[in-house]
């Protein structure tokens, strides 16, 4: 059987620091049948420096003003022939053998909506190993409560896209947690263990940066999708600025004390050193507070 067409879509915008090591983590696995679309927002920096060096190997390139991230894969996506599909930022990387092992997973079941999604490893800029998280049983009762896919080890079908529809360019921070959403009421899961993809935590890192905009967003996301007692948590912690810090803090030192102590007591000294979480108010509950941190 001849190897399955997959398109791969970049959005890039000023970030020709990472943007060549990004494309070669693609162009660079030698799967015979790839289709890769770089869709650059208008760079000011070197990114079409970097883009023209290796346009021979690309399908389709431009560079001019676009409507945003959601938009620009969009766009890319209808221009892509494949039958499978996948989009990669301009920061994060491939795993060597990615593409194959998706190939390989999807070959037989192309025609129909079908969404992949592998394990990922965080790595700082100066390619130290942060974290390799386990892709985990697909769950909608979670993925209602946070975002659990890393999204560069998301593949999907074309037939999964054209039932789904485009991502939702009025979101900046969330719109692929409101695509695998909407995904999940008319897709089949399968997951992966191998690690398929290298996620980049570095200072422009726009999940970092988001602040209380991409708390909005990720509220807007519960709304539409997740029951009441979901949409309550988040109303909660965005009305409380000392909660949605302390959440984070009291993420990252559970992690730490985790590498020391059983996770309950890991946990409880986590808790001990967030005092918002102290006391909390009916119906809001500490178990999802951490869910939503996003601790596995």
């Amino acid at each position: 059987m001849a190897d399955p067409l997959i398109s791969i879509v970049t959005p890039s915008f000023n970030q020709g620091r990472y943007l060549g090591e990004t494309l070669d983590s693609i162009l660079g696995q030698g799967y015979p049948s790839l289709e890769y679309i770089v869709m650059d927002g208008g760079s000011g920096d070197e990114s079409v420096d970097v883009i023209r060096a290796r346009q021979e190997r690309l399908a389709f390139w431009q560079s001019q003003p676009d409507h945003g991230q959601a938009a620009a894969i969009n766009e890319g996506f209808a221009r892509a022939r494949g039958v499978i599909f996948g989009w990669l930022n301009s920061d994060d990387l491939h795993m060597n053998g990615t593409l194959q092992t998706v190939a390989k997973m999807l070959a037989g079941c192309v025609d129909e909506a079908v969404v992949v999604y592998g394990s990922c490893e965080l790595f700082r800029d100066n390619g130290s190993v942060i974290e390799r998280r386990a892709a985990v049983p697909f769950d909608l009762n979670r993925l209602q409560i946070t975002d659990f896919l890393d999204q560069p080890s998301v593949f999907f079908t074309r037939a999964a896209w054209e039932r789904v529809g485009p991502l939702d360019e009025s979101l900046h921070y969330a719109f692929d947690w409101e695509w695998f959403l909407r995904a999940a009421k008319v897709c089949h899961f399968i997951r992966c263990d191998q690690v398929l993809s290298r996620y980049r935590i570095h200072s422009r890192h726009k999940t970092g940066t988001g602040g209380l905009r991409r708390w909005e967003e990720m509220g807007e996301v519960v709304r539409r999708h997740s029951p009441d007692e979901v949409i309550r948590h988040y109303q909660y912690l965005l009305a409380c600025p000392d909660a949605r810090w302390s959440l984070n803090k009291r993420m990252r030192l559970a992690q730490l004390f985790g590498r020391m102590l059983p996770a309950s007591m890991s946990g409880a000294l986590g808790t001990l050193c967030a005092p918002p979480f102290w006391f909390l108010p009916e119906g809001i509950s500490r178990p999802m507070l951490w869910e939503i941190s996003g601790i596995r």
